[in-house]
């Protein structure tokens, strides 16, 4: 028998594992804009409206705990750090190489991010959550199409500038 098709998690073990992780998402995205604030200016606005795309997921997931009467599972800030903390010696992005190894790692956090929400839906056995759920998945998979064709376009940049 395969784990993956014979997992199926409660509502609440969804909407607390999804709640949790958008908050670190979200989290992780603001880091991100600031941390680009100084040198580049147009990362950090696609960062920020990354992380205004995590506050509207989180406001879904609020929706859909109400609807199912499970608002506790949402309601709290998760206390784990985020699973994408990165050890760098720099908050603030310095250079251009530097962004260019930032935005890769956030192309991988965000393909890490998609997977998550699509091993969600694939172990939801509640109706309710399915279309959020759904959503989310698609959405991710968005985010990871933007940051990979705005990684490229960086990554040409960083090769132009240095020949």
């Amino acid at each position: 028998m395969d784990m993956t098709t014979s997992l199926l998690l409660l509502p609440h073990e969804q909407l607390t594992l999804a709640h949790a992780h958008e908050a670190a998402e979200l989290q992780r995205y603001r880091r991100l804009a600031l941390s680009f604030l100084p040198h580049a200016l147009q990362t950090s606005r696609l960062m920020a409206t990354l992380g205004l795309q995590s506050e509207k997921r989180l406001d879904m997931l609020r929706q859909a705990a109400r609807c199912l009467e499970l608002e506790a599972c949402v309601s709290e800030r998760p206390m784990c750090a985020s699973d994408f903390a990165v050890d760098q010696r720099h908050f603030f992005v310095i250079d251009d190489i530097m962004g260019d190894q930032i935005i890769e790692q956030a192309v991988r956090a965000a393909v890490e991010s998609k997977n998550f929400f699509d091993w969600l839906l694939d172990t939801n056995a509640t109706p309710e959550l399915h279309q959020p759920l759904l959503n989310f998945a698609r959405e991710k998979e968005g985010e990871c199409r933007v940051l990979i064709e705005f990684w490229e376009q960086h990554r040409a940049y960083v090769m132009a500038q240095r020949a």
